[in-house]
């Protein structure tokens, strides 16, 4: 399977290639998303440069702010800030999720010292929403309904578990 060369979130700077690629299709609102970003975060410090891990947009409609908190983070890739962005949306994601969220967003762009005449720019344009869109279709194209659903080295995970001990247990069989 096939993922398009659009990678989100963490750069490695790395001579060879990850051992697995873990590709995270996610909604920033979804209180499941939220929790799975931090059992990836796990397997990040635990697995270093043996995977890879690329986030994609998949708002869901249910979502009334999913689309914005997703532009938002586009936004700040834009100026090298897609981590901290990403961690401070899904930090923040009860405070945002009950409204006013585009102006939160604005204050986390702040606090990350970003070009905030480009940022509020950018945060409405047309560009992030392509880019937040084309994640989204590739999700559909490839049967993503509900998030998050987590891909690795292309083949979906079927059934994600619920703690780090059970994702930590796909991983190790995988690098066998």
């Amino acid at each position: 399977m096939l993922f398009s060369v659009l990678l989100v979130g963490t750069t490695f700077a790395q001579d060879s290639e990850p051992k697995l690629t873990i590709v995270k299709f996610s909604d920033y609102q979804c209180p499941a998303c939220k929790y799975y970003k931090g059992i990836i975060e796990l397997a990040k410090q635990d697995f270093g440069d043996d995977i890879k891990v690329v986030y994609k947009n998949f708002p869901l409609r249910m979502h009334q702010f999913a689309e914005l908190a997703a532009r938002a983070a586009e936004a700040a890739k834009k100026q090298g800030k897609f981590d901290e962005m990403h961690e401070m949306i899904f930090t923040g994601q009860e405070q945002w999720s009950r409204g006013n969220a585009q102006g939160i967003f604005i204050g986390y762009a702040q606090q990350l010292k970003l070009d905030m005449e480009m940022f509020k720019q950018d945060l409405n344009s047309a560009q992030m929403n392509r880019i937040v869109l084309a994640d989204k279709r590739e999700g559909i194209s490839l049967g993503v309904n509900s998030t998050p659903t987590i891909y690795i080295n292309g083949e979906k995970i079927e059934r994600l578990p619920r703690t780090y001990d059970g994702f930590k247990a796909i991983l190790e069989a995988r690098l066998k």
